[in-house]
């Protein structure tokens, strides 16, 4: 008779709560994005569970798998883990709907604040 296997250390029985913080930013992207479960799974490559765990907590994310989700998410990887009140945080998120030319030309106008 088989012994049951004990959880890997990447898989958690509860949630990480940065982890799940990152999983639910990773859903709520995902859906704005108006991605299926199903889509994203194929196109991250990785396993259904594996994405389940990912946007519940239950695994820690490599840079590798954030950097893919934000490829296909069409998002920074800033937009998945900046989660944060930090007034940097603050600022990110209030660009983050803005149009890239919007955010350029804010970009270039602190650079020449930051000159003065």
């Amino acid at each position: 008779m088989a012994r049951p296997r004990s959880p890997s250390p990447k898989h958690r029985t509860t949630p990480d709560p940065l982890a799940a913080k990152i999983g639910a930013r990773i859903r709520e992207l995902r859906q704005e994005s108006k991605v299926s479960f199903d889509a994203f799974v194929e196109e991250l490559g990785a396993g259904r569970g594996y994405v389940s765990e990912l946007e519940r907590g239950l695994v820690i994310p490599s840079v590798t798998i954030l950097a893919r989700v934000a490829d296909i998410l069409d998002v920074t990887m800033g937009d998945l883990v900046l989660l944060g009140d930090s007034p940097r945080e603050q600022v990110f998120e209030a660009t983050r709907a803005m149009p890239v030319a919007v955010v350029r030309r804010l970009a270039r106008d602190l650079g020449k604040a930051d000159a003065t």
